[in-house]
C-alpha cells in the first residue's frame, strides 16, 4: 500500500502548511529529529526538506528543479503529531466510520419510516398540486390524478424511497461537517436536492443498457453473446461514456441541478424567515414542543416541519425549473448551432470532393443530429405549451372517446331495436342466440373478420366445420397414451360434451361448448383433476379458437360488435367503469347496455359530463329506458353484486308490472319512443344532438376559458418574431455588463451575438425546411461548393422550380395556420379561427404531392421514369433522408395548427369531416346488416 502512504504523506504536508504557527524559542534536537522523520517521507516523492533557522520554518524544494515548492511553519510537537501520516490515517478511518454510520442510519430510517414519510410526502405534494390547480389550472387540469397514480405506483414508491434514502444520507453527512448554526436550515433542502436528482435522473441514466453493463464489467463480470444480441456493446464502458459524455446526457441534467440548488437556497431563506418571525410570534413552535405529547401533536409537528419543507422545495423548483432550463438551453444550445452549421457544410463538401464515392456515414449522422436538435429546440421553446396540451388531451380523452363510442353503439343498437319493433327483416340479431361465439370460422379469408358481426349466418356454417374437425381431433386424443390415465369421471365429462358437439344442432352445440368452457375453468382451479385431463381439455378448446357460447338472446350480437374490426377502432381506447349498479360490466358493451338502463336522464336535465378539478372529465352515457320505470338494481349500496351474464337474463319489471328477462328484451319493448322514433325514421340522431351533444358543447365552452390561455401561448410561441435574449452568447466579458444587457434592448444588438436559429416555432421550422431544400437543390443543380448559412437562410429561396413548389406549399400551410388569431373577449385573450382541421390535412397531402414530384425528378420515387439526374447510392441516400425529414417537418407544422385550432367542441371533433366519415361508416354498416337480414338463420332461434 505504498501509494496509499504517499497520498497520506502529501495530505500531511499540505495540512502542515495550513496548521497554526506556534514558533518554538529555538531549534531543538527533538525538533530536528521530528522534521527528519518527515524528510524520510518526502524524499521518495521527489522533494527535499531543509530547515531555515532564521525564519523558523521548514522549506520544501523540488529535487529536479531545485525550486521552492512550499514553506512549512514549525509548530509545537503536539500540533505536528496531529498531522502525522498515522494520525491522518486514523482520522480518515474515523471519518469513514462516521459516514458509514450516517449511511446506515439513513437506510434504517428510510426503511422504518417509509409508510409515515410517504404519507407526509403525499400530503405535501398534494398541497403543492392543489395550489397549482388554483393558481394555474390551465397548465395541468389532471394534476391531482397524476399525483395519485404516480404516488401509488411501484415506480413512484421506489422513487420516493430513493429520494428519502439519498436525502437522509446527504443531510446526515452535512450535519456532521456543517458546524455553523446559521446554515443549518439549508441542510434539509440540500439533502432534498440530492434526493430529487437521484430520484429523477438515476432512472434515465440507468435506462441505457450499456451503463448497466459497464457497471457489471467493473465488478468483474463479462459481456456475454446474449448481452450483445440484446444490443449491449462489446466494450460497454466506452459506449456508456459516449452516451453520458460525448452525447452530453449528463449535460442535460445541469439546468435541473442548478434549478434545485437555487430552490434549496430560496426555501432555506423562507424557512429561516418563518422560523425567526412567524413561529416565534405565534407561539406555534413552542406549543408543539412543550405541550404534553400526544401522537396527534407530534404528527402535526412532523407534518408542519417536514411537510412544509418538502412543499416549499417542490413548489419553488416547479416554478423555477422551466425558467432556468429555458435560459440554460437557449444560451448553450443556441450557440451550438453555429458548430452544427459548420459541420454540415464540411461534410457536404468532403462528399463533393470525393465525387460522392466516399463514406456518407458522417454526413448522414450530421443530418440526423441536425433534425434531432431542431426538433428538440422547438420542443424546448414551446415546452410549456406541449406539456399543457398533452395534459388537456389526457383530461378530455376519456370523455370524448366515450362520447364517440356511445354514439356509435347506441345508434347501431337502436337500429336493431327498430328492426325488432317494426319487423324490418326476418333476422333479428337482438332476439337470437350465438351458440358458437368465439369459434373460428374454417377457411375464413384474411381481412374478412367483420363477417362475424355483419353476416353471422355465413360465418356459422364455417364454424360448424371447425366444430366437426375439433370432434375428430378429440376422438384421436381419447385414443392417445395420455387418455389412458384419465379418471373415469373425467372420461364421462368429455364424452358428455362431445356427444352434444356431434349432433350438429346449434343449441346442442352451444350447450356442449358451455360444458367444455365450465370444465376448463373448473380444472384450472381444482388440484384434484389429472394433468392429462387439463391438457386434453385445452387442446380441444384451442382447436376451435376460444369458444364462449352466448345462449342469452342478443348477447352474442353485442360480443360480435365489440370484436368486429369496423367497430373495434371506435371503442378500443375508451375507458369505462367495471360496474353499473349491482351488475359487473367486464366488457364495454355490458357497460353501455347497463347505462341505457341506469345512466343519467338527459330529458330531465341530468348531466352526462362529470367534472372534478384535478381529474379527467368523464362522459356518462345516458339512459333510454321508459321514463316512468325505476330499477333499484341501478343502485349498488347494500345489494349483492351480480355477474355480467345476469344483465341478459335478470327480470326487469316495469311500472305497469310487465316483466322482461334481461336488459335487451326490456329495451326492445320499452325503450322510449322519443329515442327510437317511428316506423319511418329513427329519432335517435336528432335526440342525441339536442339532449346529449348540447351538454358537451356547453362543457367545452367552459374548458375553452382555461384552454384558451394555453393556445394563446402556443400561437405566440409559434410566431415569436425574433430571438430570445438568452439565445446565443454575450460578447461582453463581465456578468455585470451581461445583466445590464438584459434591460437594454438597443445594447443587446451591439454587444450580444444571437444564435442562428429563431426561437419562434414557424421561423425555425422554415429554417430547417430551407436546409433540406438546399441539400436537394445541390443534387438537382450541383454547385462547386456547398455553403448554407442557417442564420440567414430565410433570405435565400431555392432556385429549382420543383423545390420552389415545395416551399410554396409550406407557405400555404403557414398561411392557413395564420387564420388562427389571438383576440379579446370578456376581458381575456381568446383564439379566433375560421379554419377547419381537415383543411390542414388536405394541405399536408398537397405538400406530400410536391415532395413526390421532387422524388421522381431525383429518381428515388416509386415511378421509374422522369428522373432528370442520375444519382449514386450516397446521393440517393441523401435525397431520401432530406425528403423524409421534409415530410416529417410538414406533419409537425400541421400539428401546430391542429393544436392551436382545438379550442372548441366543433374544432376538437373536426365536426365537418367527422360527420362525413361517420355517415359513410353508418351507411356501410347498415348495408352489411341489411344484407344479413335478407338471409334466414338455420335451426332454432
Amino acid at each position: 500500500m505504498k501509494w496509499f502512504q504517499k497520498i497520506l504523506t502529501a495530505i500531511a504536508t499540505i495540512n502542515m502548511v495550513i496548521s497554526p504557527v506556534l514558533a518554538a524559542p529555538e531549534w531543538s534536537e527533538k525538533d530536528k529529529a521530528q522534521l527528519a522523520a518527515y524528510r524520510d517521507y518526502l524524499e521518495p516523492l521527489g522533494y527535499r526538506l531543509e530547515l531555515d533557522k532564521n525564519s523558523k520554518k521548514a522549506l520544501v524544494y523540488d529535487k529536479k528543479t531545485n525550486k521552492l515548492a512550499m514553506e512549512v511553519p514549525f509548530a509545537e510537537e503536539t500540533q505536528l503529531r496531529k498531522f502525522s501520516p498515522k494520525s491522518l490515517n486514523k482520522m480518515m478511518m474515523d471519518e469513514m466510520v462516521r459516514v458509514k454510520a450516517a449511511n446506515k442510519s439513513a437506510w434504517s430510517h428510510s426503511v422504518r419510516n417509509l409508510p409515515t414519510e410517504s404519507a407526509i410526502f403525499f400530503v405535501a405534494m398534494g398541497a403543492v398540486v392543489a395550489g397549482q390547480l388554483i393558481t394555474n389550472y390551465s397548465q395541468n387540469p389532471i394534476a391531482m390524478q397524476q399525483h395519485i397514480d404516480h404516488s401509488l405506483s411501484p415506480i413512484g414508491v421506489f422513487g420516493f424511497f430513493t429520494f428519502m434514502y439519498s436525502q437522509g444520507v446527504t443531510s446526515n453527512v452535512l450535519a456532521m461537517y456543517m458546524k455553523n448554526p446559521k446554515f443549518h436550515h439549508m441542510i434539509p433542502y440540500l439533502g432534498m436536492t440530492v434526493g430529487a436528482f437521484l430520484q429523477t435522473y438515476l432512472s434515465q441514466v440507468a435506462s441505457d443498457p450499456n451503463v448497466m453493463a459497464c457497471a457489471k464489467v467493473m465488478m468483474g463480470k463479462q459481456v456475454t453473446a446474449k448481452d450483445q444480441e440484446a444490443g449491449i456493446d462489446a466494450d460497454p464502458c466506452s459506449k456508456a461514456y459516449e452516451y453520458l459524455v460525448i452525447q452530453k446526457k449528463v449535460w442535460e441534467f445541469a439546468p435541473g441541478i442548478v434549478s434545485m440548488l437555487i430552490s434549496s437556497g430560496l426555501a432555506g431563506v423562507v424557512q429561516s424567515v418563518i422560523t425567526k418571525s412567524v413561529l416565534r410570534i405565534t407561539g406555534v413552535d413552542i406549543a408543539l414542543w412543550l405541550v404534553p405529547g400526544t401522537m396527534q401533536l407530534k404528527g402535526i409537528r412532523l407534518l408542519l416541519v417536514k411537510g412544509l419543507q418538502i412543499a416549499f422545495f417542490v413548489a419553488i423548483d416547479a416554478w423555477l425549473n422551466r425558467k432556468v432550463t429555458y435560459a440554460w438551453k437557449n444560451m448553450f444550445d443556441g450557440a451550438e448551432f453555429y458548430d452544427v452549421n459548420d459541420r454540415l457544410n464540411e461534410q457536404m463538401n468532403l462528399m463533393k470532393k470525393s465525387q460522392w464515392n466516399g463514406s456518407d456515414k458522417d454526413l448522414q449522422a450530421e443530418i440526423k443530429d441536425f433534425r434531432k436538435k431542431m426538433l428538440d429546440w422547438r420542443m424546448m421553446n414551446m415546452s410549456e405549451v406541449y406539456e399543457a396540451h398533452q395534459n388537456w388531451s389526457e383530461a378530455l380523452h376519456q370523455m370524448t372517446s366515450m362520447f364517440n363510442t356511445s354514439y356509435a353503439f347506441y345508434n347501431t343498437f337502436l337500429n336493431e331495436v327498430r328492426n325488432s319493433r317494426f319487423n324490418e327483416s326476418q333476422v333479428k340479431p337482438l332476439e337470437i342466440i350465438y351458440p358458437m361465439n368465439g369459434v373460428k370460422a374454417k377457411d375464413l379469408a384474411e381481412g374478412k373478420e367483420d363477417l362475424y358481426f355483419t353476416n353471422p349466418l355465413f360465418i356459422e356454417n364455417m364454424q360448424l366445420d371447425t366444430v366437426a374437425d375439433a370432434v375428430v381431433k378429440a376422438d384421436e386424443l381419447l385414443k392417445s397414451e395420455d387418455a389412458k390415465y384419465l379418471y373415469p369421471p373425467e372420461k364421462t365429462k368429455i364424452s358428455s360434451f362431445l356427444d352434444k358437439l356431434r349432433t350438429g344442432e346449434r343449441v346442442q352445440i352451444g350447450q356442449g361448448l358451455s360444458e367444455l368452457y365450465r370444465e376448463i375453468t373448473y380444472s384450472a382451479q381444482n388440484l384434484s383433476v389429472s394433468m392429462n385431463y387439463r391438457k386434453i381439455l385445452r387442446e380441444i378448446y384451442s382447436s376451435m379458437g376460444a369458444p364462449v357460447p352466448m345462449m342469452e338472446p342478443g348477447r352474442g350480437f353485442l360480443a360480435a360488435y365489440e370484436k368486429a374490426p369496423s367497430s373495434a377502432d371506435t371503442i378500443k381506447s375508451s375507458n369505462y367503469y367495471r360496474q353499473v349498479g349491482v351488475f359487473f360490466t367486464p366488457k364495454i358493451t355490458d357497460y353501455l347496455l347497463m347505462q341505457m338502463m341506469c345512466g343519467p336522464d338527459v330529458e330531465k336535465g341530468e348531466k352526462v359530463v362529470k367534472n372534478s378539478a384535478g381529474f379527467p372529465s368523464v362522459f356518462m352515457p345516458p339512459q333510454i329506458k321508459a321514463a316512468g320505470d325505476y330499477f333499484n338494481n341501478c343502485e349498488h349500496f347494500g345489494m349483492a353484486q351480480l355477474p355480467a351474464e345476469n344483465i341478459y337474463k335478470f327480470p326487469f319489471t316495469t311500472a305497469s308490472k310487465k316483466t322482461y328477462n334481461g336488459a335487451i328484451s326490456y329495451l326492445i319493448n320499452e325503450a322510449r319512443p322519443s329515442v327510437v322514433g317511428g316506423q319511418g325514421e329513427s329519432a335517435f340522431p336528432q335526440w342525441w344532438t339536442e339532449k346529449t351533444e348540447s351538454q358537451m358543447q356547453k362543457a367545452f365552452e367552459e374548458y375553452g376559458k382555461s384552454y384558451d390561455e394555453i393556445v394563446v401561448k402556443l400561437v405566440k410561441a409559434v410566431y415569436y418574431p425574433g430571438r430570445s435574449f438568452f439565445n446565443g452568447r454575450p460578447i461582453v466579458n463581465t456578468p455585470w455588463k451581461t445583466l445590464k444587457l438584459y434591460f437594454n434592448r438597443e445594447a443587446q444588438k451591439r454587444y450580444y451575438e444571437g444564435g442562428p436559429i429563431f426561437n419562434g416555432g414557424m421561423n425555425s421550422a422554415f429554417q430547417e425546411e430551407r436546409v433540406y431544400l438546399s441539400l436537394l437543390n445541390d443534387l438537382l443543380t450541383p454547385s462547386k461548393e456547398f455553403k448554407v448559412d442557417i442564420a440567414h437562410i430565410l433570405e435565400t429561396a431555392p432556385t429549382h422550380a420543383a423545390l420552389k413548389e415545395v416551399d410554396n406549399q409550406f407557405a400555404v400551410l403557414n398561411g392557413l395556420i395564420k387564420h388562427i388569431k389571438v383576440g379579446t373577449a370578456e376581458g381575456r385573450e381568446v383564439i379566433q379561427s375560421d379554419l377547419e382541421n381537415y383543411q390542414l390535412e388536405e394541405q399536408l397531402t398537397n405538400i406530400q404531392g410536391a415532395l413526390t414530384k421532387v422524388s421522381t425528378l431525383l429518381g428515388v420515387g416509386d415511378a421509374q421514369e422522369g428522373a432528370v439526374v442520375k444519382l449514386n447510392k450516397q446521393q440517393r441516400d441523401l435525397a431520401v433522408t432530406a425528403l423524409e425529414n421534409l415530410q416529417a417537418l410538414a406533419s409537425e407544422v400541421m400539428m401546430y395548427g391542429s393544436m392551436a385550432n382545438a379550442v372548441s367542441w366543433e374544432k376538437i371533433r373536426n365536426v365537418k369531416r367527422l360527420n362525413m366519415e361517420q355517415q359513410k361508416f353508418n351507411n356501410e354498416i347498415q348495408a352489411k346488416l341489411a344484407a344479413m337480414r335478407g338471409m334466414s338463420m338455420p335451426g332454432k332461434y
